[in-house]
């Protein structure tokens, strides 16, 4: 599975460019601030860690859902039931 972290399209939808765009939105409308560089480098790269404030404070700025911050990719050939099988196989209950 993959993760993508996707703040700079959720940004660029929403008109927001800059990083100091992004900073000054996010202390009006949230009433969060951060750094320029913690702005910048979340826009610049995917973060290994979120916290739960920073993350509220983008939705409401951004006025989006934390899932359209994170794209989700999967593969499709995944299936909980074959993994049941190969753990626990028929008749060994």
């Amino acid at each position: 599975m993959q993760i993508e972290w996707r703040l700079r399209k959720v940004m660029a939808s929403r008109d927001v460019w800059a990083a100091t765009e992004l900073r000054e939105l996010l202390i009006r409308r949230a009433g969060f601030e951060l750094s320029l560089q913690a702005v910048s480098d979340l826009m610049k790269k995917q973060p290994v860690q979120v916290k739960v404030a920073t993350l509220q404070a983008l939705c409401t700025t951004l006025r989006c859902t934390p899932n359209e911050l994170f794209g989700i990719d999967t593969p499709q050939d995944v299936s909980l039931a074959d993994e049941q099988d190969e753990v626990d196989p028929p008749g060994d209950h």
